[in-house]
């Protein structure tokens, strides 16, 4: 599915392979829809890849153009430079921003508020990298990286038919005493929810206790307009069906149950 994507042509002929369809979706990307933005498409090429390898990491602007190997005789320059490679692919709905969550927090740790970066759908990512089913199979780590990509493209869906929720619901956290948390609903009554994405069910306690220090950390504030979390959850790759763990207080959720 992180390969094949939920391309409309693909689910209606039931093909599996999406190689030639992204490969003309690329070409009209970048040769023709970019290069009407006054932009260099194998420069856009280049943004893209990198943000595909990093996806789902807040990275600087300086960053991005070391890895997508754009000149930096003048940094300045280069940062704007990759800043509106960004806004044509955001335009263009090529990748969406996550925000990092403003949260109710009274405490010494730096909040982590620069976005995070992910495709449309998760096949783009794929196809950049040039990733097949079976490497990813092969490769946990990169796996699972696509993995929370697919996660948080669904969460997105859902988040937006939410009655309350407006078009920025869904952020990320991350502070300065390395607590970061994948996802986070927030609507604006202010009810929050926070979510951690784990591709193997065996890691769901690890992203349970991550959950349970972001309840504190929030609960300890006093002023905090709502700071119990309307529910804390867990999605992972596999399983019949969702389920709640008393002791943690936490929802461990299959992300094909999502929709359920």
């Amino acid at each position: 599915m992180i390969c094949r994507g939920g391309w409309p042509a693909v689910i209606k002929e039931k093909r599996t392979e999406t190689g030639a369809l992204l490969e003309a979706y690329f070409d009209a990307l970048f040769e023709v829809n970019i290069p009407r933005k006054k932009l260099k498409g194998n420069e856009s090429r280049r943004v893209a890849q990198a943000l595909a390898r990093n996806t789902g990491h807040a990275l600087t602007l300086k960053t991005i153009a070391a890895d997508a190997q754009l000149p930096a005789s003048d940094s300045t320059q280069t940062a704007a430079k990759v800043s509106d490679h960004i806004a044509a692919l955001e335009e263009l709905y090529v990748i969406e921003s996550v925000r990092g969550w403003d949260a109710p927090i009274r405490s010494k740790s730096r909040l982590r508020t620069k976005p995070k970066y992910y495709f449309s759908d998760p096949s783009l990512t794929a196809a950049l990298l040039q990733i097949t089913p079976e490497r990813l199979i092969e490769e946990g780590q990169l796996f699972g990286m696509l993995f929370e990509s697919l996660a948080m493209h669904d969460l997105a869906v859902y988040t937006e038919a939410l009655p309350g929720a407006s078009g920025d619901a869904l952020h990320y956290y991350r502070d300065s005493d390395g607590l970061e948390i994948d996802a986070v609903i927030e609507l604006r009554t202010g009810q929050w929810a926070g979510l951690e994405i784990k591709l193997g069910e065996n890691r769901w306690r690890e992203g349970a206790k991550a959950l349970n220090r972001l309840r504190k950390k929030v609960a300890a504030n006093s002023a905090a307009r709502n700071p119990s979390p309307a529910f804390m959850a867990v999605i992972v790759g596999a399983g019949e069906a969702a389920r709640y763990d008393k002791e943690e207080d936490v929802y461990i959720i299959p992300l094909t149950a999502l929709g359920a």
